[in-house]
């Protein structure tokens, strides 16, 4: 059975370095394309654009880990990102699910300059998520996951930048007027995919946006 939807929608997978976006955005958009919808996923930065690669270079790097200068590589690199992958799949009104997009570039950045002002700057261009999905976890857990999985640790992969991260992710959620979805990490990743999908499943019935079943 498959899933014909009125328009495409935007899932954001949110949260500070360790809490599992990668998992949990690659579980979902295999549950999602299980029960019959049409979901891909992307992730931010990309791999592609000259920006990013400059990204990946600087946070392996000694350097101050917020700067003017990352954060317009961010912008530049979400612009390409939207015109070449985001909106295209968005006008086949597909489920597009991203590891990171600009929830990250606000929480991560705003030592450059205010959220606020990164939030407008982005939504200048980049389309509004339907919903984000903010995993949250305490910073010292998921910096041992980090530890763990990474062979070194990038310019903000420290325990205190992840806890000023982390605080400022849920500032955004309670103050931002986007749509945000706090998800307490438990132990089983399964049931933190049980609760995004249950959670999105709602919101397409609530805003009536599944057209009909083939």
């Amino acid at each position: 059975m498959k899933h014909r939807l009125q328009r495409g929608i935007l899932i954001a997978i949110e949260g500070i370095d360790g809490v599992g976006k990668t998992t949990q955005s690659v579980r979902l958009v295999d549950r999602l394309k299980a029960l019959g919808f049409d979901a891909i996923r992307f992730f931010e930065p990309t791999n592609e654009s000259p920006e990013a690669k400059l990204i990946h270079q600087k946070l392996q790097q000694s350097i101050s880990r917020t700067s003017d200068e990352l954060t317009d590589m961010f912008l530049a690199d979400r612009r390409y990102d939207v015109e070449k992958y985001i909106a295209p799949a968005l006008s086949e009104k597909k489920i597009v699910v991203m590891d990171r997009y600009f929830l990250s570039t606000a929480a991560y950045q705003a030592d450059s300059r205010p959220w606020q002002d990164i939030l407008e700057a982005n939504r200048e261009f980049a389309p509004e998520p339907d919903v984000s999905f903010i995993i949250n976890w305490p910073a010292e857990l998921a910096l041992e996951l980090v530890k763990k999985r990474d062979n070194g640790l990038s310019a903000f992969e420290n325990e205190v930048a992840l806890i000023t991260i982390r605080g400022r992710y849920l500032e955004i959620a309670r103050q931002d007027f986007g749509n945000y979805v706090v998800i307490e990490k438990i132990a089983d990743e399964e049931d933190v995919c049980d609760e995004i999908l249950d959670a999105f499943l709602k919101y397409l019935h609530e805003h009536e946006l599944v057209a009909y079943d083939v």
